[in-house]
């Protein structure tokens, strides 16, 4: 069982290139196609321009520019795809915000991956991350500001609480799990989590998983301060390669925010994590 499409986000950051890397690095592994996703910025632009007195005048060499820059990160990831010996790989470039060219197109992928928020781009990268969490239609991939990973996750923790988000969690890793030398099972000791209920699953979970050639180790992890760092804390200690974890939002105004461990996950990750929501 492998991810046979993946996406990956060529963004503006100045982590574009590792996140790039990284991409390269799990296709190979995968034998999956790669397909590269860069955005123009110029239906954000105009609609941050289409404001009463707004003067937008003759915007076409503005638009060349913007095309241009995305073409060269493009190129910039072709060539570095090839370099890593990325057997099928192509590029997209198109005029939409990129959270949504991400999760529409990941309706025809099986992972997505993106950056984790650099705190100096709060805002951009922020809203790119967390709308592709929490929108896209198969699994996704956030890969953390500092380290690196050869893509093969040998070690893998999966955050368990018998959840809809946390079973998709599970099914959407298949293609990582089966490959995983170590795989540990977390199910946090808390008033929040739904412990007993996730405790009662587990030998079910663990007899599904035994199915797809998947032998784990459960654990009922002590917590006595915020889960997130709880599990963070735990994936240190194991020497984790990748976490896996269903991912949580809730309705404001009409859009989804991250719910509370989620967004701490994010924010504060150190490794790579696969969610799913």
């Amino acid at each position: 069982m492998d991810c046979k499409t993946i996406l990956v986000h060529i963004d503006q950051s100045d982590r574009m290139l590792d996140c790039i890397e990284f991409a390269a690095r799990v296709a190979n592994v995968q034998q999956a196609h790669l397909v590269g996703i860069t955005q123009t910025g110029i239906a954000a632009f105009i609609r941050q321009m289409s404001v009463p007195g707004a003067e937008l005048g003759d915007l076409t060499p503005l638009f060349e520019q913007l095309r241009d820059d995305a073409q060269q990160r493009a190129a910039q990831f072709d060539a570095l795809v090839r370099q890593a010996g990325v057997a099928s790989f192509e590029h997209r470039v198109g005029d939409d915000d990129p959270g949504n060219a991400l999760a529409t197109q990941a309706m025809y992928a099986d992972l997505v991956i993106v950056s984790q928020r650099d705190p100096a781009h709060h805002q951009a990268e922020a809203s790119v991350t967390d709308y592709v969490v929490l929108n896209a239609p198969c699994a996704v991939m956030v890969r953390p500001c500092s380290g690196s990973s050869a893509g093969a996750f040998e070690r893998v923790l999966l955050a368990w609480n018998a959840s809809p988000q946390a079973a998709r969690a599970v099914r959407q890793a298949l293609p990582f799990l089966v490959r995983a030398r170590e795989v540990e099972v977390a199910i946090l000791d808390d008033d929040h989590s739904g412990s007993q209920r996730a405790a009662a699953g587990g030998p079910d979970l663990a007899s599904f998983l035994a199915r797809h050639g998947v032998s784990v180790h459960i654990r009922q992890q002590s917590t006595h301060g915020d889960a997130a760092d709880t599990l963070l804390a735990l994936a240190n200690t194991l020497g984790t390669e990748l976490l896996v974890m269903g991912c949580y939002g809730h309705s404001r105004f009409r859009e989804l925010l991250l719910g509370g461990v989620s967004r701490t996950i994010l924010r504060r990750m150190n490794l790579p994590a696969l969610m799913a929501h």
